[in-house]
């Protein structure tokens, strides 16, 4: 049965009376994943004494929105889908050579970390006497251990990974354990920490976290502890991670993700797996230059690895003509451009000289428009000439936008 903690429970009895007055019971909301930041939790122990303890530590966590528990075991006990595992940002499995249904486990928790989910199972679940859920999960090695003997051996945590996010906040020695197994690492699992008596603790392979300790309440005081805290951290660093864009001037352009949807404007978030690769796309309007990014990413490009969450913020410089002066002695003009940011710009065409200025800060600047070659001989000749200036403007630090302005040069005899 599953339970919201710290919600009342309705005893088996009364649940038995509902089915049998032919209610339908709901055990799982259908939802969206959490959004990181809110987590959803579920611990499923394979017996009635569902997992409290625990819970009350990770329900401690301020980014945690909800901790639910089930009974996966085959006393009172129920075999959650993967789809109805979706509904949830991490599981923890406790089990113990009692489930309810081993293979539709083993599926389930296989499809949900197929689908992006984050899984933590714990000792017995990688117990060589017949205790690991079966199905995909035991044939396609998901378990960063392989299966071990349950020496039951005291012990504390010992040496670890200070680096790995899984171990943040953990202190040396911090873990008490008093029933474990102890395993080999499979293929590709990467290890996170050990016992003090040497053997396995903490291992990970993918967005799956093994730990090597009982961590339910079926069997009394037999850890010890903060485990909450290398769950927490398991799903901070292993699940979806969003990545948030702020568009500083929506008017002056749009930023897209090559992943995740994201088109700000409009959609300006995106939830993305762990280790997502990501890269970011500005696309300024007419009339506007991209300023670069800053936050996560600096500059004009943005290429991001989402082992945490991100925010970038885009900036969009706005840029236009003014007025135009003409010098009639000389036969030249005087463009003034008006920026929104300190930049650089370039003046050139195919019958003007190239010229350029600096904009110190956002205002006003005068660029020199003068004729040459062919041009330049048709103005001294006819009086005037029309040409046309390519205007490009680079925000410092940002992305090079062109205008083009048509101006007639104009020679008094």
């Amino acid at each position: 049965m599953l339970s919201r903690e710290g919600a009342l429970v309705a005893p088996l009895r009364i649940v038995l009376a509902l089915m049998a007055a032919g209610v339908a019971l709901c055990f799982f909301t259908a939802q969206a994943q959490a959004a990181p930041g809110a987590y959803k939790v579920l611990l499923a122990e394979s017996y009635p004494d569902l997992p409290k303890k625990l819970a009350e530590q990770v329900s401690a966590f301020p980014d945690v929105a909800a901790v639910d528990l089930v009974n996966t075991g085959e006393e009172e006990g129920t075999t959650p889908t993967a789809a109805q595992l979706g509904a949830y940002d991490i599981v923890v499995s406790i089990g113990d050579s009692t489930y309810l249904d081993y293979e539709g486990w083993g599926n389930a928790l296989a499809g949900y970390v197929d689908g992006g989910g984050v899984v933590v199972t714990t000792t017995y679940d990688t117990w060589d006497g017949g205790g690991s859920p079966t199905g995909r999960w035991l044939s396609g090695n998901y378990s960063p251990f392989q299966l071990g003997p349950n020496d039951n051996e005291f012990t504390t945590l010992g040496s670890f990974d200070a680096a790995s996010p899984l171990m943040k906040d953990v202190p040396p020695g911090s873990l008490e354990t008093e029933l474990n197994t102890t395993n080999a690492l499979q293929s590709g699992a990467s290890l996170v920490a050990s016992w003090a008596d040497g053997r396995p603790a903490v291992a990970v392979k993918g967005r799956v976290v093994g730990i090597s300790a009982f961590i339910g309440d079926t069997y009394g005081d037999v850890w010890g502890g903060n485990f909450g805290q290398v769950i927490v951290n398991a799903v901070r660093s292993l699940g979806k991670q969003r990545l948030t864009v702020t568009n500083s001037n929506s008017a002056g352009g749009i930023v897209t993700s090559d992943v995740g949807g994201i088109s700000c404007g409009s959609t300006c978030s995106a939830d993305l797996l762990s280790q997502t690769p990501v890269n970011l796309t500005a696309t300024a309007n007419k009339g506007f230059a991209f300023s670069g990014f800053t936050g996560s990413c600096t500059g004009v490009i943005c290429a991001l690895t989402m082992d945490s969450g991100k925010s970038v913020t885009a900036g969009f410089s706005p840029y236009g003509f003014g007025k135009v002066k003409l010098n009639r002695k000389k036969g030249t003009a005087t463009l003034t451009v008006k920026v929104g940011a300190p930049g650089k710009l370039v003046a050139s065409g195919k019958k003007i000289k190239k010229r350029s200025r600096a904009a110190s800060k956002a205002g006003k600047v005068k660029l020199p428009i003068i004729a040459k070659g062919k041009a330049l001989k048709t103005l001294q000749t006819t009086g005037k000439v029309k040409v046309k200036a390519k205007v490009a403007y680079t925000p410092t630090g940002g992305a090079t936008s062109a205008q083009a302005k048509k101006i007639v040069l104009k020679l008094d005899e």
